[in-house]
C-alpha cells in the first residue's frame, strides 16, 4: 500500500488507512512503539509493563480466596439448592 508522508507543523506524519487501523486495531491517542529493522520502520502497539506490587495494590482485599470458594462448592446442601453435577 503506497502511501505519502505529509507535514503537521514542524512534523511529519503520515495517514494510517481505515482497512489496516481496524486490521490492526489501531485507534487515535494510541500510544505505538517504532523500532528500525533492516526492511524498514516496524509499528508495534506499546505493551504496557505491568509490575507485581501494582497489580496487586488493586485486587480486593475482602474478596473470596480460592480455600473459601472450595469450601462453599464442599459444603452439603442446607434447602433447595441445586448441587452441581
Amino acid at each position: 500500500m503506497k502511501i505519502t508522508i505529509r507535514k503537521f507543523g514542524s512534523s511529519i506524519g503520515l495517514i494510517i488507512p481505515k482497512q489496516l487501523r481496524e486490521q490492526f486495531n489501531l485507534r487515535a491517542g494510541q500510544v505505538i512503539n517504532l523500532e528500525a529493522t533492516d526492511a524498514g520502520l516496524l509499528i508495534k502497539p506499546h505493551r504496557r509493563k505491568y509490575k507485581l506490587a501494582n497489580l496487586m495494590s488493586e485486587n480486593d482485599r475482602n474478596a473470596a480466596t480460592l480455600e473459601d470458594i472450595i469450601a462453599w462448592r464442599n459444603a452439603p446442601a442446607v434447602g433447595k439448592e441445586i448441587t452441581p453435577p
